[in-house]
Order: C-alpha cells, then sequence, then structure tokens
C-alpha cells in the first residue's frame, strides 16, 4: 500500500465534489461581474496590478520568465518586483475575502504558485511572510482540493532534515471561475504564479 505523506488531514472534506457544486460556485463569482466583465488571465506588460481594499494590497497574475519554474523560482521572481514601493512576494490568500477577490479578477489558466507551503518535518503550513500553523488550527482559512496534494511527484519526509523538506502550494483551476489549492513536490515547475504588493494603502 503507498503511504501517504504526512499531512492536513481535513483538508479538502468542504471542497466541491460534483459538477453542480462547481456550477453553483461559478454562478455566484459570475453575480460579482456586473456588465459581463472577464477576470483578466495572465497580466501583461501594460496590465498594472489590481488593488484589494480587503487586504490593502495589489495582486498580479505573471508568467514566470525563468528556465526553471518551481516555487523557489517563483518566490525569487515575487521578490525581484516592486510596485508603489511595495516589494512584491507570493500572494498570501489566508481569508474568504482574499480568495473571493483572486478568482473575480483572475483567470487561471494552469497551475499558479502562490505563497503558502507545507512544511513536512514539523507539520506545519507556512504563508509569506507569516508565522508557522497548524494545518489542524480551526480559525485558519483553507480551500483544499480533495487530493490535497499531487500524488506522482509528492516527496515528504517528515524525518528528513533537508532544508528543501517542504510541499509548495498553487492553485489548481477547476473550471472557469473556480480554482482550489493543492500541493506538490518542491521540483514541481508550473507557468504561473500570483504575486501580492502589500502597499497598506487605503
Amino acid at each position: 500500500m503507498k503511504r501517504r505523506p504526512p499531512g492536513p488531514q481535513t483538508v479538502g472534506r468542504k471542497a466541491c465534489r460534483s459538477f453542480v457544486c462547481l456550477t453553483v460556485a461559478f454562478v455566484l463569482i459570475a453575480a460579482f461581474h456586473p456588465g459581463g466583465e472577464r477576470a483578466l488571465a495572465v497580466s501583461g506588460p501594460d496590465d498594472p496590478p489590481i488593488y484589494n481594499p480587503a487586504t490593502k494590497s495589489y495582486f498580479q497574475l505573471l508568467n514566470l520568465k525563468t528556465p526553471s519554474k518551481t516555487w523557489r523560482n517563483a518566490k525569487e521572481a515575487a521578490a525581484s518586483l516592486t510596485y508603489r514601493g511595495a516589494r512584491g512576494r507570493l500572494a498570501v490568500v489566508d481569508r474568504p475575502e482574499a480568495h473571493q477577490f483572486v478568482l473575480e479578477n483572475f483567470d487561471f489558466r494552469g497551475p499558479s504558485w502562490i505563497g503558502l507551503r507545507y512544511w513536512c518535518r514539523f507539520r506545519m503550513l507556512e504563508w509569506s511572510g507569516q508565522r508557522p500553523y497548524s494545518p489542524t488550527d480551526p480559525d485558519r482559512f483553507h480551500v483544499w482540493h480533495p487530493q490535497w496534494y499531487r500524488t506522482e511527484d509528492t516527496k515528504c519526509s517528515s524525518n528528513s532534515p533537508s532544508k528543501d523538506n517542504y510541499m509548495p502550494v498553487y492553485y489548481q483551476p477547476m473550471g472557469e471561475g473556480s480554482a482550489i489549492w493543492q500541493a506538490s513536490g518542491p521540483s514541481k515547475g508550473f507557468l504561473f504564479y500570483l504575486v501580492e504588493f502589500p502597499t497598506g494603502e487605503e
């Protein structure tokens, strides 16, 4: 029997498991787009980041223009960007308002890195620039895929001291207007990454 890597025990229980559920989610999201406005796909060179008043930060979905497209590469690419005096980071989507904003404003055409990773050795989750926390913390927002990790490329051992002993998290598209989280092995490469510029502006 294939052994599951240590990780969240309750993730994905509330995730949509049927076409009907996804359809309802899409209808609710579409209701927030008056006039039939379409969410942006990957931001072009002339598309400025989009402001979210709930988080007081700007977001941008970008193409990772590096030979290697791992989570670590995406993290470095995000940190190399600045907007309105704020340095970029892989997006923190740690509350429902931020998740709703992201789905309303971006059209995920493929898996897209975000600023969350799971530390295998400590069995803790960590957002960019924040303190680690337990995956079972009931006060923490989550939107996990029913299969919370990719089985084909997962490398996670609670006994390894390696600095790369973590599983990065990405948005997995689930149909138009819907995306949820899934984890992968640290060597996995994806084309897109979601950047946040925490300006703190009103």
